[in-house]
């Protein structure tokens, strides 16, 4: 079985979508879990309405969420999946067939406006990731519970939360991008601050401690 972890903080127009497209899935045996997190719109009525189980915070921070969300999961196997990131129909099935030959994974991507320096980025970030150049993730983080525990799960004072994680799950085995599938991730990010800045950000404060920032993800 799989648990499907999703952190939302005020995602109200994405999460239902997302939703949407795990209940699509060829593999059925699966549950889904969202953590709310500072929620302050109709985030929780839509989880309440659409996930197996709903977990609520006051703070929002997407590290506490996904810690919490793996505390709390029944299975197996852990996908930590944006509140604005799609699966392919096939996703889960070919998580569950490929996972075995890695510690931790992720999925291609593509995004979700057709722009052609969002192509662009998306295609290096996927060449990066499947040729092991960075280890990093685009809106789908999985591995297994218990390498979770054995880690002790998400920083949650870096902003570089999901790069750490990955690195320290691949400490215990390979690190792999799933084979035949993909997820279709949001570029609401870039489109709100600009791709150069939101780049420049990342690079400025990728080793700080204390860097703030919107935290959706």
């Amino acid at each position: 079985m799989i648990s499907i972890i999703i952190p939302a903080y005020n995602e109200e127009k994405y999460l239902k979508k997302t939703i949407e497209s795990i209940s699509e899935q060829t593999y059925k045996d699966y549950e889904i879990i969202v953590v709310a997190n500072g929620c302050t719109d109709n985030t929780i009525e839509i989880a309440q309405q659409h996930a197996d189980r709903l977990f609520v915070v006051d703070k929002p921070h997407v590290s506490i969420a996904r810690n919490i969300g793996a505390r709390h999961a029944k299975c197996s196997t852990l996908i930590f999946l944006d509140a604005d990131t799609r699966l392919a129909p096939n996703a889960l099935h070919e998580i569950n067939q490929q996972l075995a030959d890695a510690a931790v994974a992720t999925l291609s991507t593509y995004p979700n406006a057709p722009k052609f320096q969002y192509y662009l980025i998306n295609a290096i970030k996927n060449i990066e990731h499947r040729f092991n150049i960075w280890k990093g993730s685009s809106g789908v983080i999985i591995t297994t519970a218990a390498l979770f525990s054995t880690v002790g799960g998400f920083d949650i004072q870096k902003i570089s939360e999901n790069h750490m994680f990955i690195q320290k799950c691949a400490l215990h085995g390979p690190y792999k991008v799933i084979d035949n599938t993909y997820a279709i991730t949001s570029t609401r990010r870039y489109e709100r601050w600009g791709l150069c800045a939101t780049i420049l950000f990342w690079l400025a404060n990728f080793w700080k401690q204390d860097a703030e920032y919107e935290p959706v993800r």
